[in-house]
């Protein structure tokens, strides 16, 4: 089994997990172990699933939305193709994304197709394969997993069924996103500007804040500054936003150089206070609206030091996403109400 994610990922959602079994009963059982947080899909017909799953993780190419080519000259071949970090956020938008399917947990012994035939008929080679079996089936069912044609076997009667079914799918969706999105992470994880993403004691910080938050998706953002757009259930949402001690200091040396108040320098010289506005191409002048009320424009930071970097972290409200005011966000905690009758058997 692949290890999980141990360094930050540049975005996250709630993916859905879909169970096959011909057994009605099975799966009314089987529901009621699942994690109540978890958006999931029962299906009894094998076909009627596997159309579901196929169709289902073209509505969030994430990768196809947010890399950009542009010409450096008139041929073909000039032209430079990049990750538009910028893009990453706009995902709250896709009202699919709680529909990208993960995890799929099938039954063996089903009519018309078992469930290695299904299985093997997945379009999305990232999606994890779990095969329930019976003791009649366990030899088989460890063939596939040598051959790799599944990710994992679970025995339908184990006494601790519902706690690996729920440990499977919430390590098996971190492997989903690190595999199927690595055309995004490993770019950004090369970008020294993002170097927060591999600093274990950030991340430390990260977990706190999302579990303190109540945080059920995050993206990347690049603006106004580097770190996250944060959102819990609700749809509430914050921004984290990450400087390190050069781009701290290059805002100090502007707010100097603009005849800030000397207090609002000192603050930011020691790491108290960072913006929260957007400092790119907004030149500090005396008129400046931040140096009259600094209380509006900066916010209070957070140290996290590391033996290599230190970072300076404040948490703000998300009003400077000005793509995102006025526009339809599904939340995860309506996509979950609206999803109840979905979560019923497909027949």
């Amino acid at each position: 089994m692949e290890e999980k994610i141990r360094l930050g990922h540049p975005f996250y959602f709630p993916t859905q997990t879909v169970l096959v079994d011909d057994d009605p009963d099975f799966l009314d059982g089987i529901s009621l172990m699942l994690n109540k947080q978890l958006s999931y899909r029962l299906f009894q017909s094998a076909s009627d699933a596997l159309k579901y799953v196929n169709e289902a993780h073209l509505h969030c190419d994430i990768v196809q939305r947010c890399y950009s080519s542009y010409k450096t000259g008139p041929f073909d071949s000039d032209s430079i193709t990049h990750i538009d970090i910028g893009k990453l956020h706009h995902e709250v938008l896709n009202t699919s994304r709680f529909q990208t399917c993960s995890t799929l947990i099938v039954d063996y012994s089903m009519p018309q197709m078992n469930g290695l035939e299904m299985l093997m008929n997945l379009k999305n080679p990232y999606i994890r394969k779990v095969l329930l079996t019976g003791q009649a089936d366990m030899e088989l069912a460890v063939k596939a997993f040598n051959h790799q044609l599944i990710d994992q076997f679970i025995d339908k009667h184990d006494p601790r069924l519902k706690q690996k079914l729920n440990a499977t799918i919430s390590s098996f969706e971190e492997q989903y996103f690190r595999r199927s999105f690595k055309l995004i992470t490993d770019p950004i994880m090369a970008n020294n500007v993002d170097a927060f993403l591999i600093s274990a004691e950030f991340q430390k910080y990260f977990d706190d804040l999302r579990a303190e938050l109540k945080v059920v998706e995050y993206y990347l953002i690049d603006a106004p500054h580097s770190g996250f757009l944060l959102m819990d259930a609700e749809g509430q949402r914050h921004c984290l936003l990450v400087y390190t001690r050069q781009a701290l200091d290059e805002h100090r040396q502007e707010l100097q150089d603009g005849g800030a108040p000397a207090t609002l320098i000192g603050d930011v010289r020691s790491g108290a206070v960072l913006p929260i506005y957007n400092t790119v191409g907004n030149p500090i002048t005396p008129d400046h609206p931040a140096l009259a009320n600094p209380q509006l424009y900066y916010g209070a930071a957070r140290k996290i030091s590391s033996a290599s970097h230190t970072y300076f972290v404040t948490v703000t409200g998300a009003e400077s996403l000005a793509f995102l005011q006025g526009k339809l966000i599904v939340p995860y905690g309506n996509f979950l109400e609206s999803n109840a009758l979905s979560q019923q058997i497909v027949h």
